[in-house]
């Protein structure tokens, strides 16, 4: 996604140079092709001095610390305008905060109370961690508070954003493309269904709940081939193994593959199935990628997804997942025409709204605006900062008979936010 934006910043007249943002032991791997410059994070002197000359500071920012653990450090001292990919955050904080326990401690407080940060470390497992955290404690406040404006690519968890960042918050479609998707020969097996899963396998991409789905359908049984591909730990792949021969189902699992293998599983399949409980992301790439490559898919009702076009896509209520994913399957597995009905008017969808020109465009905009926050940001903060001194307490802080005046000087001094839904 940024290298697809950076080239249309560099197409459209701009200047630009790549910070790579991943931790320090993925930054040997080759870099996507962003025709600018490209330089490591950890190049402190040289980032620092590129800063004083920039216009804007972008941070593409999303639920991964190996992936952007260089946004955060350098985001409280450069603020700039974040690009905000997800809604949760609770797993980029959680591996920083393994470094920054204190400052941790007091952003959990601050955001979500005493309580919550008492048991955000105390989890057991994975799977534990998100339930509790996701609604209590997601840490998107955290990160929106940092920054002088974003962009984020959905409205369904917006208010958490607006409640925390200074400056302008602009939803606009995710700039994504399919590069091969005009090579598709499709599924030359006429008696197969091949339904699709791509991503790193884990419980809410709902793989089980699509075995079951096929189990439980005779049609299904007989026709049905699904294809998984992603990274998978051992014993997940054991256990959807043994889910999908207790079910009679065709399951192949292929793991991490490379770009061309991913693009031909995606070409052969004839549904592709995006399901996500709980839905964390503002955007789902790989739903985005299925559509621009005039697939039909399947997408949970929830989210980013209840967004789509319901002409794009068949919808699941993840209340009644299994009845649904069954019956949705066995209408696309038996009516070809629909398949294609589906696919086409997706691919047109998307291919017009997600768009890397007009992501650009917006940025743009978005990142002149923000630059007006920072004045602002650092008078509100100074009166703060002069009223503890004089003694006032968090709680003071926070009546309305304080937030109010300033709320106001904000809004007189900053761009307005701009949230009607592009995709719809």
């Amino acid at each position: 996604m940024t290298s697809l934006v950076t080239r249309a910043l560099v197409a459209a007249g701009h200047e630009v140079t790549v910070v790579r943002a991943e931790s320090p032991h993925l930054l040997a791997r080759e870099a996507h092709d962003f025709h600018a410059a490209a330089i490591p994070w950890t190049e402190s002197n040289v980032v620092a001095d590129l800063a004083t000359q920039a216009d804007s500071i972008i941070y593409q920012i999303g639920n991964s610390f190996e992936m952007h653990q260089g946004c955060l450090d350098w985001i409280g001292k450069l603020p700039g305008t974040v690009c905000l990919h997800d809604f949760y955050l609770g797993h980029l904080f959680y591996e920083w905060a393994q470094a920054h326990r204190d400052l941790a401690d007091e952003a959990i407080r601050t955001w979500y109370g005493e309580e919550v940060q008492t048991r955000f470390f105390s989890h057991s497992n994975g799977e534990d961690f998100l339930e509790d955290t996701r609604d209590a404690a997601p840490m998107t406040e955290w990160i929106c508070s940092l920054a002088r404006g974003v962009i984020t690519h959905s409205s369904w968890a917006i208010s958490r954003v607006l409640s925390s960042c200074p400056g302008p918050v602009h939803v606009v479609p995710l700039a994504y493309d399919a590069p091969q998707h005009l090579a598709a020969p499709g599924n030359m097996d006429h008696e197969a269904f091949r339904i699709l899963t791509i991503g790193h396998v884990n419980p809410n991409k709902r793989i089980g709940s699509v075995v079951q789905a096929i189990g439980d359908s005779a049609l299904l049984r007989e026709r049905a081939v699904y294809h998984v591909v992603g990274k998978i730990q051992p014993e997940t792949e054991a256990e959807l193994t043994a889910l999908a021969e207790r079910h009679s189902v065709r399951l192949v699992m292929s793991g991490e593959v490379d770009d061309n293998t991913l693009a031909q599983a995606v070409r052969q399949s004839d549904v592709i199935s995006c399901l996500r409980w709980p839905s964390l992301e503002a955007a789902s790439a790989s739903a985005i990628e299925a559509m621009l490559y005039g697939k039909p898919i399947i997408v949970t009702d929830t989210g980013f997804y209840s967004e789509i076009p319901d002409f794009c896509a068949m919808k699941i209520d993840p209340y009644t997942e299994v009845a649904n994913i069954r019956s949705a399957l066995e209408a696309l597995c038996t009516d070809q025409g629909l398949r294609a009905r589906l696919g086409d008017e997706a691919h047109r969808w998307a291919n017009d709204t997600f768009r890397a020109d007009k992501y650009a465009q917006r940025l743009v905009e978005v990142a002149i605006q923000a630059r007006q926050t920072g004045p602002v940001a650092s008078a509100v903060n100074y009166i703060f900062d002069q009223m503890s001194r004089w003694g006032g307490t968090n709680s003071l802080l926070r009546l309305n008979c304080t937030t109010e005046p300033l709320q106001s000087l904000c809004d007189r001094m900053t761009p307005g936010s701009q949230l009607s839904n592009p995709m719809s």
